[in-house]
């Protein structure tokens, strides 16, 4: 990995704003992030700085980090792409991993996305944490939006479902990822941090770390 030059340092200094850069150190590798050897995207895109955020549905964390997440990737640069990496770790995961790709797959993950996290969290219409998986309301609730609870159930529990979840947990294993929310830049750095806005500070230094890298090539 090339080092950083004094003017793209001063870059990444001004992407974190002037009261960050003058309150806060850069990030330090090992410490705020953990560098993935071999690393890449599970979607790489040709010019594009690739976050990948790593969540459940049915995860309390994720549910909470969801409102600062949105709100960051609303103000991210146009040569950053934005990935959703739903987790599988754990058998209550499953589920809404494939209800996630399932979503996808029919076109409306967009609209259901924080409709679903409302849905556990809030309202309670569908299975949270703890509760017994079922798989037939979770169909039922995309009903809600178009799609066919009946076409949707058997899309779930289909090979190419499959397929993705599956790929998906060996990427999050590849990519040293141990527990959600988690942000992975470019496929090559684990954002760590104390806090929420402490890990969007980090992520945001290593998008700008990567897009100057690339630059420089």
């Amino acid at each position: 990995m090339k080092k950083l030059a004094i003017p793209a340092l001063l870059l990444l200094l001004t992407a974190l704003g002037p009261a960050q850069a003058q309150s806060q150190s850069p990030p330090v590798a090992g410490t705020d992030y953990l560098e993935i050897p071999n690393g890449k995207p599970l979607d790489p895109a040709d010019g594009m700085v690739v976050v990948e955020e790593f969540f459940n549905y049915i995860c309390p964390g994720c549910n909470a980090f969801e409102p600062f997440f949105a709100a960051w990737v609303a103000e991210l640069p146009p040569y950053v792409k934005v990935v959703h990496v739903p987790a599988s770790f754990r058998p209550d995961f499953e589920p809404y991993a494939r209800a996630y790709y399932t979503a996808e797959a029919f076109g409306v993950v967009e609209e259901t996305h924080q409709a679903v996290y409302n849905a556990i969290h809030r309202t309670h219409d569908l299975p949270a944490e703890g509760d017994r998986p079922n798989e037939e309301r979770v169909a039922e609730f995309y009903g809600e939006y178009g799609v066919d609870p009946e076409e949707f159930l058997k899309t779930m529990s289909s090979f190419g479902i499959d397929f993705k979840v599956r790929r998906a947990a060996q990427h999050m294993q590849a990519s040293k990822v141990l527990s959600t929310p988690s942000i992975v830049i470019n496929g090559r750095y684990l954002v760590r941090g104390r806090t929420y806005d402490d890990m969007l500070r980090i992520a945001d230094y290593l998008i700008e770390k990567e897009h100057s890298d690339a630059a420089q090539e």
